[in-house]
């Protein structure tokens, strides 16, 4: 068995705001409220789309047959193009590439980031006009009829896994504007870590993966996450 599972975390696009609004006198922090107060007016709520968002953080953990191997690209040391550039070529090297609702929110992200740095997308194109999936969303998978799905977090609570550990999405503008930089990195990596949980329980399900497989899968786990310190809260509360 070879999948990825992607967790990733978005900020506000302030750069681009800046020039297209016009705001070249306020900071960071004031053109996101902008942003936000726009948004607002026209929605009814702060939720930016994905055409005002960027990548702050991607996180990848691949599963293979031998090992897991976690890897977090942030912002915070890389400039967002290398993020792109880390995804794509994790969909070329195991596929697929699993998320929950990624169809919704992260695959519209990560084109419109395409275009916004120029960056080509042939690949991924190619793969699905041949009708190939380099993407697959775990919630189509799961029940594809469904017009309403819960959050990430709340479906894997119901299920016993561990959640996002209080890293909402909500708050990581507040903190990168602080300093606290390292949140974006932190919560990417949870979401990795919550999405390859869900998606062995998925696979078990369809038949794709027997018990024996998810409890190997979850032992290499253990030992990859007691490697990274942003996900060692993560080890009490993997199921057994």
């Amino acid at each position: 068995m070879q999948f990825t599972a992607i967790g990733f975390a978005a900020i506000p696009d302030t750069d681009s705001a800046r020039d297209a609004l016009g705001l070249h006198d306020l900071s960071e922090a004031d053109i996101a409220k902008v942003m936000f107060h726009r948004h607002k007016q026209v929605h009814g709520d702060e939720r930016l789309g994905w055409d005002q968002l960027c990548l702050g953080a991607v996180s990848l953990l691949r599963v293979d047959t031998e090992k897991v191997h976690l890897e977090t690209f942030s912002q915070a040391e890389f400039p967002e193009i290398q993020l792109i550039d880390a995804v794509f070529q994790a969909m070329q090297g195991t596929s697929p590439l699993y998320s929950w609702g990624g169809e919704d929110d992260f695959v519209p992200l990560l084109l419109f980031r395409c275009l916004r740095h120029r960056r080509s997308a042939a690949d991924y194109y190619a793969a699905t006009e041949r009708g190939e999936t380099p993407h697959q969303d775990l919630r189509q998978r799961l029940l594809s009829n469904a017009t309403t799905f819960p959050s990430l977090h709340d479906m894997v609570r119901r299920l016993g896994l561990p959640g996002m550990q209080g890293l909402e999405a909500e708050s990581l503008w507040e903190r990168w504007l602080v300093g606290e930089r390292a949140a974006l990195g932190d919560h990417a990596e949870v979401q990795a870590v919550n999405t390859v949980l869900l998606t062995l329980e998925i696979l078990h399900l369809r038949g794709d993966c027997a018990l024996e497989e998810v409890s190997r899968i979850h032992e290499q786990l253990y030992k990859t996450l007691r490697e990274h310190p942003r996900c060692k809260a993560l080890l009490g509360s993997l199921p057994a």
